[in-house]
């Protein structure tokens, strides 16, 4: 299967190349920050119909189609066909495709791609990380000398918290990011390019194929309201084993 999703998120990620700067219309869902253009939906299109050809019996649930479908029962494709949109429209080449397979509820395998780059990172469960056929080890930085990222949640309480996140973060770290792209964020987590990332506000696509990836990679990713990782809680705080405690606890603390 993981070959099939790797050549899907090429595919995707060839049409997002050719739509670049192309698009007639960006529409706004939520916030003006929570665009969406005629790519989005054609990449979206393109992976959904090459997965259901090729995995008939799986549902393909994606970013653009979702409307409330459960994930937690049999198997399933989670799908964000242009992780980073709002980069993608203003021309900053920082965004991903994002598939992942899940049964049951759990993330058995997931492929990140990077047009721009022509970066493959991709993972199986129990099997490991790779990045175009290398295997990933995710760093060790100590706390006071890590990278972090993080990004904007869609909802103003959400961004509030932020604020006070990034303000608590940055006093204990080397410093904090904000890149725009939690798929492509957690695989570069994946492969030591960041200390350690937190993010809330997510759906379980941006999530799903990225925390796999890292995860296999020896990072600790969970979320911060539960023990655990749960895809619908929409957060996510990751990081090596020697700080992801430290840092989920300072979390922990921000005001709600």
């Amino acid at each position: 299967m993981i070959e099939v999703l790797k050549e899907v998120a090429k595919e995707a990620g060839k049409l997002l190349l050719e739509y670049r700067g192309k698009f007639e219309r960006v529409e706004s869902k939520t916030i003006s920050s929570d665009v969406v253009s005629e790519a989005d939906y054609e990449s979206q299109k393109l992976i959904t119909s090459k997965l259901s050809k090729s995995f008939p019996n799986v549902r393909v649930v994606g970013e653009e189609s979702y409307s409330g479908e459960e994930i937690d029962s049999g198997e399933v494709f989670l799908v964000d066909p242009l992780d980073g949109s709002l980069n993608y429209v203003h021309g900053l080449p920082f965004y991903s495709v994002s598939i992942a397979y899940l049964r049951d509820g759990k993330v058995i395998s997931g492929v990140v791609y990077l047009p721009e780059t022509g970066e493959m990172f991709y993972a199986e469960l129990g099997k490991g990380s790779y990045l175009n056929g290398e295997r990933l080890k995710a760093g060790e930085d100590e706390f006071e000398k890590a990278l972090i990222v993080t990004g904007w949640p869609y909802d103003r309480d959400g961004i509030r918290w932020t604020y006070r996140a990034i303000e608590k973060v940055n006093e204990r770290v080397q410093e904090i990011r904000i890149l725009g792209s939690c798929a492509a964020e957690l695989s570069y987590l994946a492969a030591g390019r960041i200390s350690g990332y937190f993010e809330i506000g997510l759906s379980p696509w941006d999530i799903a194929a990225g925390y796999l990836i890292a995860t296999e990679a020896g990072a600790v990713v969970t979320s911060f309201s539960t023990d655990g990782m749960d895809l619908k809680k929409g957060e996510v705080v990751a990081g090596p084993e020697s700080f992801h405690r430290e840092l989920l606890s300072i979390l922990r603390e921000v005001e709600t």
